[in-house]
């Protein structure tokens, strides 16, 4: 990426992007995912980068910088945004978990195993400034009917 176009992005981003690198693989692109919902709807709270959801500061477990902790944490398998959310005390069963696509105009995204091999499925998705991702997605109304039907999809595909 040349110094005019980290520039161009620059203007895109919050403030604080000022605080870490991009990784080099960034890009746009269009991959249906899952998130955890938080508030468990579909709302502004839910979609909330790592960052901005801590109050704009880190945690022990957090190294300031790696770009994952500026990004919306999101899974292309619903098998791991629910593993997630159960070991994530916030979250009580029954998981509300919705599912969309990253869309390219509200920022970039990159499969973290680009960057650590063992990150399954997950994806960063680095929100552009006033980005409203909670607009594309959906709540999964019966999640664990939702799960059974990926993994009868996933078998199919198997047998093939």
């Amino acid at each position: 990426m040349s110094d005019k176009d980290r520039e161009k992005l620059s203007r895109l981003f919050p403030k604080y992007f000022e605080l870490f690198t991009l990784p080099e693989g960034a890009h746009e692109e269009k991959i249906k995912v899952y998130r955890a919902c938080r508030t468990g709807k579909c709302d502004r709270q839910s979609f909330l980068p790592t960052y901005e959801q801590q109050g704009f500061s880190y945690t022990d477990r957090n190294d300031p910088e790696d770009p994952g902790v500026y990004s919306l944490s999101t899974f292309e398998k619903p098998n791991h945004v629910k593993n997630f959310a159960a070991m994530t005390s916030e979250f009580h069963v029954p998981y509300k978990i919705a599912i969309g696509d990253t869309e390219p105009r509200y920022g970039l995204v990159q499969r973290t195993k680009e960057r650590k091999p063992k990150s399954a499925s997950h994806v960063d998705w680095w929100l552009y400034e006033n980005a409203k991702p909670e607009e594309v997605f959906e709540i999964i109304s019966d999640f664990e009917e939702h799960l059974a039907e990926y993994k009868r999809g996933r078998d199919n595909l198997n047998e093939k």
